[in-house]
């Protein structure tokens, strides 16, 4: 019997894997030489919440113990991720897996195996690639805002347009249920909707009266030369693209491209519809502003023939129902 244990823990020992044995009462009956030299040559008849966890008292809550798991289900139970205390305190990422290898003469689970991976590094560098992500979004945030107040500067009357625009369009996206995924790359478009006006004289942009046939033409432009500009940027969202359909319609009368219905992305119809709203109820050289009831009578009368109904309908309930307001 002895010489079958200790064949038994000679196996154990060479798994190259933190390991260790713990009884009923949670207390480390064996550890091998890895676990020791991580944990504490002196973890033996310690409870494995002292020596793993760094707590003197049992674990509170049962379901979040893998080995209490183990003992109460007598089955083999994973985690992913565990964090532990090295010896000195140091935190610690593990994968670990309890699995019972002894019954008492009842069949009650009596012995229990912890199998630890070690996988601190990758948990490190996930940490780190997340932090480098983060300071990556706020860089390009830092650009995206800076861009847009470069385009307004050319256009003291469509000042905050972009913005305006942008917080409508997340509201809505939002009020449809859509991810925040989809919300951020509405967001992130929407800031710089009108990047390509920078390519229409200013004259134009700022004239008080109307705007003639060969001006208006000039302005048609400004989609597909905000999408040139930016195209060959990775945005993680199809950024270039929704500003390139803003002014697309349902029927195939928008421009540049005459895109229909589905041919449009969900997000481009959001944001145009947002456009419209803010465009309307706002001031513009050549007209004072049309109210926000304009705004309403606008897209409700062209409601599946210009934009997207669930758009139209999710925008009136922002506004109606949940009491949004445009803060100029």
């Amino acid at each position: 019997m002895r010489k079958c244990e200790a064949k038994y823990l000679a196996m154990l020992e060479s798994v190259d894997a933190h390991m260790t044995l713990v009884d009923r009462n949670l207390v480390i009956l064996w550890a091998n030489e890895k676990a020791k030299k991580i944990f504490g040559q002196d973890i033996l008849g310690k409870s494995c919440c002292e020596a793993l966890y760094g707590k003197k008292e049992l674990c509170c809550d049962p379901s979040s113990c893998l080995t209490r798991q183990a003992f109460r289900n007598g089955t083999t139970v994973k985690r992913q991720s565990i964090k532990m205390k090295d010896k000195n305190g140091t935190g610690m990422y593990f994968e670990g897996t309890a699995r019972v290898v002894s019954w008492d003469n009842v069949g009650k689970p009596s012995v229990v195996v912890k199998i630890y991976k070690d996988i601190t590094g990758r948990k490190r560098a996930e940490e780190e690639l997340r932090n480098n992500m983060k300071q990556m979004r706020k860089n390009l945030d830092g650009t995206i805002q800076a861009i847009a107040r470069t385009v307004e500067t050319r256009d003291a009357y469509t000042a905050g347009h972009q913005r305006r625009t942008t917080d409508i369009a997340g509201a809505v996206a939002f009020e449809m249920g859509l991810s925040k995924q989809v919300i951020d790359g509405i967001r992130m478009a929407g800031l710089i909707h009108d990047l390509g006006k920078i390519s229409v004289p200013a004259e134009i942009l700022s004239k008080p009266g109307q705007i003639n046939e060969s001006e208006f033409s000039l302005i048609k432009q400004h989609p597909q030369a905000g999408y040139e500009i930016l195209k060959g940027i990775d945005f993680n969202w199809p950024v270039a693209d929704i500003v390139l359909q803003h002014h697309e319609r349902l029927n195939g009368s928008g421009y540049p491209y005459g895109l229909k219905d589905e041919e449009i992305l969900l997000e481009a119809r959001i944001l145009g519809v947002a456009d419209v709203i803010e465009a309307m109820a706002s001031h513009r050289p050549y007209r004072p502003a049309l109210g926000i009831d304009d705004a309403f009578e606008e897209i409700t009368m062209k409601r599946g023939i210009l934009y997207d109904p669930d758009v139209v309908d999710a925008s009136i309930d922002l506004f109606t129902k949940r009491g949004y307001q445009l803060h100029h």
